[in-house]
């Protein structure tokens, strides 16, 4: 096998207890499959990009959700977000391992996640599929949702529907683009925004170490968002640990018995040194730079 153009005959999913980590050049992804099948580490050149444990013991790394949660309340349904899931590594060097959850017993719903890698690209796809597991029909929508360091600049291309109530999230609209650009100041209790995207995908610079996260999913159409939902969601919490990255899929029925299926792809990268791609709000070089990474 070649990774990053070094040659490798080791795995490229290795197994060490309940932790699942994938290896290609610089970049490391890791699932912990006894909690919820978490991403727990994406990281380039030992960097990660997400949140862990010391900052918040129930909310960091990515996780997944069902949408709306008016379904659920809160806290979120622990056989979806956080019991352990049962992993069948299907191709150990190729990288593709499948993690099934417990079923919820309020929602009648189970969730598998399907990992892969291509190293060649440089990219993870995670594949989420919604179990109906129940006698009735369901309707729900998939939500994938990852925490972040704070003081970053989350942004995404703006979509016909806008920005919906209950926004109380200070972002910019410039450049064809919704900025959020984390301002400790502002954020002064629970806030979140609610807002409709366009592309099928979102991007989160972290500019202390340089990475930027790129992910691309199924562009929603307005009128398929879940209730009192939206496409895109971004939330800050008043403690000033993290901030939460967030997009849905469409809100669909599945009948007894079925499956819906929702994928998300993953990118890592350094900014360029380039000044014109400094991380700020409204920048041009910054949005082009990061359509190019989602569209390639």
């Amino acid at each position: 096998m070649v990774i990053g153009g070094v040659s490798s005959d080791k795995p490229l999913v290795e197994v060490r207890g309940t932790l699942y980590t994938w290896t290609f050049g610089e970049t490391v992804f890791q699932v912990d499959a006894a909690r919820g099948a978490r991403i727990t580490c994406f990281s380039l050149a030992d960097q990660n990009i997400l949140t862990g444990p010391d900052v918040n013991a129930l909310n960091y790394g990515a996780t997944f959700w069902t949408s709306p949660q008016s379904q659920w309340g809160w806290p979120p349904p622990v056989a979806i977000d956080s019991e352990p899931y049962v992993a069948d590594i299907v191709d150990r060097a190729r990288g593709s391992v499948t993690f099934t959850g417990p079923i919820d017993p309020k929602l009648g719903l189970s969730v598998i996640k399907t990992v892969a890698v291509d190293p060649q690209r440089g990219l993870v796809s995670i594949e989420y599929a919604l179990a109906n597991q129940s006698g009735e029909m369901r309707t729900v929508a998939p939500w994938e949702i990852s925490r972040h360091p704070i003081d970053g600049l989350t942004f995404f291309p703006a979509g016909a529907g806008g920005i919906y109530p209950p926004s109380n999230l200070a972002v910019t609209v410039a450049a064809g683009a919704v900025w959020f650009a984390y301002d400790t100041v502002a954020v002064t209790d629970h806030q979140k925004l609610f807002a409709h995207g366009a592309g099928g995908w979102l991007a989160h610079v972290d500019p202390a170490r340089r990475l930027a996260l790129i992910k691309v999913f199924p562009e929603v159409v307005a009128t398929e968002q879940a209730p009192g939902e939206a496409a895109i969601e971004l939330y800050a919490d008043p403690q000033h640990t993290y901030v939460e990255v967030e997009q849905q899929g469409a809100f669909r029925p599945i009948l007894p018995g079925g499956q819906a299926r929702w994928t998300v792809t993953w990118r890592v990268r350094r900014l360029p040194p380039d000044l014109d791609l400094a991380p700020r709000a409204g920048s041009a070089a910054l949005l082009a730079w990061a359509r190019a990474l989602a569209t390639s």
